[in-house]
């Protein structure tokens, strides 16, 4: 019996994080491939942007501008999203936050708004998603990070956070499971990418900033949305649980 991929044609998929970054990147990537997005993230001109260059390209996208940190707001934005595409098949958690917060002398705030976007927000928009999946099952992709297997020096509450990111994936796997679920669940960890989440990281906003602090050439969003691609369309009978990619010069 031959073993088929999945086809991504006439999908409907949820991406937060959709304005930016790998988010984008992945938005971009499933339409390409014939899927309906829906895209969640707080700047809405940048969301616009988004949904109008896959239209351009002859792609269906929906943007839902909110606040992930707000947990009432952005129950009702998977809700609105949900029912634009009259239901889901692929959830992409590309949303986050990354700071170098230390736990001997770091910023309150920085740690509350990592632990907002990075988990609170991955697990509310996961729990309001699922019942709009089908009963064939779906997919959900959570965009993790190599620190979330390793702890960087001057990141440690990030990593935390990660670490967080690395046991719900593998939580809500063995609750689908364990109730009867063929949905499937996986996530991506990449090392260094070069994003506006890594300006942040380093403190700066600027390409130079970032790459005087790493010192060679790192990942691009478009390599992170090619593997969770590969995820997503692999044969039903799979399912990658986690992919570790990091720069190839990336020693840690």
């Amino acid at each position: 019996m031959p073993i088929t991929p999945v086809s991504l044609h006439g999908r409907k998929a949820l991406v937060t994080g959709a304005s930016s970054g790998i988010g984008r990147a992945i938005a971009l990537a499933l339409a390409e491939n014939g899927a309906t997005v829906a895209l969640l993230a707080r700047r809405e001109e940048r969301l616009l942007e988004v949904s109008s260059e896959i239209c351009e390209k002859g792609g269906i996208a929906f943007s839902v501008p909110v606040d992930l940190a707000d947990t009432d707001l952005t129950r009702d934005a998977v809700h609105m999203a949900a029912s634009s595409l009259d239901g889901l098949d692929i959830l992409i958690n590309a949303a986050g936050v990354g700071r170098q917060a230390r736990l001997t002398d770091g910023d309150i705030n920085d740690w509350k708004t990592m632990l907002d976007i990075n988990v609170l927000a991955l697990s509310v928009v996961t729990r309001e998603a699922l019942p709009y999946f089908p009963e064939e099952g779906g997919h959900i992709v959570n965009i993790s990070s190599m620190s979330g297997h390793r702890v960087p020096g001057k990141g440690g509450f990030y990593a935390a956070t990660k670490f967080a990111v690395r046991a719900l994936t593998e939580g809500l796997r063995q609750e689908l499971r364990a109730a009867g679920s063929l949905t499937r669940v996986s996530s991506v960890s990449p090392g260094f990418v070069d994003t506006e989440l890594l300006d942040e990281y380093f403190g700066g906003s600027s390409d130079a900033a970032k790459y005087d602090a790493i010192g060679y050439p790192i990942l691009k969003p478009e390599d992170i949305a090619d593997l969770v691609i590969h995820q997503l369309t692999m044969p039903a009978t799979a399912e990658v649980t986690d992919i570790l990619v990091r720069p190839t010069a990336q020693a840690t």
